[in-house]
């Protein structure tokens, strides 16, 4: 009898972890003003907050919004100069709002120059609810080059993941295709001692180019307490002169990520336009019952290079 209810159970359970595998479809889709018209450019974090009906957004050349009364993605553009804005002088790769403490986290990326012939790159992820600020990780050294922590999760009850674009220190190689996401467990003090849990990052997509041949997270996000969504993506400078992105669900399973057997999404295919440079990812108020996601581009420094900011968002199906 114990047999049959143990296997009953698994079943149940295996059912319930199937169906929890999430996929998308494409809702909508907007480009914003070239530069440099408008303010929303180099976005490169993105975060909802629903229990103020407020979006807040930041760059990776210290500017920050925040935004009240959007109703669909293409109200962006009609209040992009009136928003909230703010010169910070931090160079923001993600930022993500724990509603269990009214705490904010910043996952930060700068260049301090110290004279004309130096020039020190640190990453590190502090978060604030009053000033100042406490750091999860303190200022570290890049790993690679333009190779920081770029992705930050917060689940429903507070706890912390954070990620590295192509790796930590001695991680970022093409022959390495396991890295570790960072995991901090929200305590009634503070925050435990960082978990590691291996991820299996595609290193195939951009071999042929230079300076993409580590591949990249751009943005993690939590689906609930043991699944994550991992956005992957890369610049195929030598073959398309494409981005290269797909978007991941992934489960805990002891002390690694599991990806699913495919993507949640893949942004290269059947597509209506040819997907920029993937920053930001954020969920919005459910529709009908289902999930929403809206993603963000950055447009890069320079008035030369054309791009525009992408706002795509995405449904769950």
């Amino acid at each position: 009898m114990r047999n049959l209810i143990a296997v009953i159970l698994f079943v149940s359970l295996s059912h319930i972890s199937k169906a929890q595998s999430l996929q998308f479809e494409l809702s909508d889709y907007t480009l914003l003003p070239q530069k440099p018209e408008g303010s929303l450019h180099g976005i490169s974090g993105i975060e909802y907050i629903s229990s103020r009906n407020q979006w807040h957004l930041a760059s990776d050349r210290g500017s920050y919004f925040i935004f009240d009364s959007i109703n669909t993605i293409h109200d962006f553009e009609k209040r992009q100069n009136l928003g909230v804005y703010k010169k910070t002088g931090l160079w923001y790769e993600a930022l993500r709002f724990d509603a269990t403490s009214n705490t904010f986290f910043y996952a930060v990326e700068n260049e301090y120059v110290a004279n004309t012939e130096t020039c020190d790159t640190s990453t590190y992820v502090s978060y604030m609810d009053a000033f100042p600020p406490a750091f999860l990780f303190p200022p570290l050294h890049l790993p690679a080059d333009n190779k920081g922590i770029e992705g930050i999760a917060v689940t429903d009850s507070g706890n912390v993941w954070v990620a590295p674009e192509a790796g930590w220190a001695g991680e970022t190689e093409v022959g390495n295709d396991t890295i570790h996401f960072r995991k901090f467990e929200k305590l009634k003090t503070g925050y435990s001692q960082a978990g590691e849990y291996s991820y299996v990052i595609d290193r195939s997509g951009c071999q042929q180019s230079p300076t993409e041949k580590r591949g990249g997270i751009s943005e993690i996000l939590s689906v609930n307490e043991n699944q994550l969504l991992v956005l992957e993506r890369c610049f195929d400078l030598k073959v398309t002169n494409k981005i290269k992105a797909k978007l991941w669900q992934v489960t805990v399973e002891g002390s690694h990520l599991k990806k699913d057997t495919k993507p949640a999404f893949d942004f290269n295919e059947g597509f209506p336009i040819v997907v920029d440079n993937l920053e930001g990812m954020s969920w919005w108020e459910a529709e009908n019952g289902k999930r929403r996601l809206l993603l963000i581009t950055d447009d890069n420094p320079g008035m030369k290079n054309n791009q525009r900011t992408q706002l795509i968002l995405l449904k769950e199906k």
